[in-house]
């Protein structure tokens, strides 16, 4: 799955999205309100958020013998939300008290990267994976308070720059997880 976000990310930078056309990838919104860094990862009804891996895209797309379960690179990895709102894609990064288990808590192994992979383990009726790669630095900014779902947060759905979206533009955008390649 990182290799796929690596790839991704490296043809989002080099120019060669043409090759692949809108929504082959999925993609989530991400915004910075106060001091948090927010995910929102559409899902369709049946679809549940079981994981969440961060960690930096950049390198671990340079390691040529990256071996993901060594977790050299990973900024936060949690898994089972005790929240509902978590397990429909509301996520707050970083924030490992919405879980029951963490296996590296947020800033622990590295420090946040610029390029952020986001790997999701989904149940969509069996287990699913999607990533996605956002740029920390692009993220807007809201005020500590703001509600996560009136926002708008920069969202990649066509590879041909960034947009800003609702949560229910990205929902409308991007169809359900399970329909996006593992």
């Amino acid at each position: 799955m990182r290799f796929a976000a690596c790839l991704v990310s490296l043809l989002l930078t080099s120019g060669c999205g043409l090759f692949l056309p809108s929504h082959d990838y999925y993609a989530v919104g991400f915004a910075e309100i106060g001091d948090q860094l927010h995910i929102y990862a559409p899902l369709c009804d049946g679809e549940r958020v079981v994981g969440v891996e961060a960690y930096d895209n950049l390198l671990a797309g340079q390691e040529p013998d990256y071996d993901p379960a060594l977790m050299q690179f990973t900024y936060w990895k949690v898994q089972d939300p005790t929240h509902e709102s978590v397990a429909n894609g509301w996520i707050v990064l970083g924030d490992s008290s919405q879980f029951r288990s963490t296996e590296v808590v947020a800033g622990s192994n590295i420090e946040l990267p610029e390029l952020l992979g986001i790997t999701l383990q989904l149940d969509v009726g069996g287990q699913h994976a999607v990533g996605d790669v956002v740029s920390v630095s692009e993220a807007p900014r809201y005020p500590a308070g703001a509600d996560p779902g009136s926002v708008r947060y920069v969202y990649r759905p066509e590879r041909d720059g960034e947009d800003m979206r609702s949560p229910g533009e990205i929902r409308d955008d991007s169809g359900c997880a399970s329909g996006y390649p593992a």
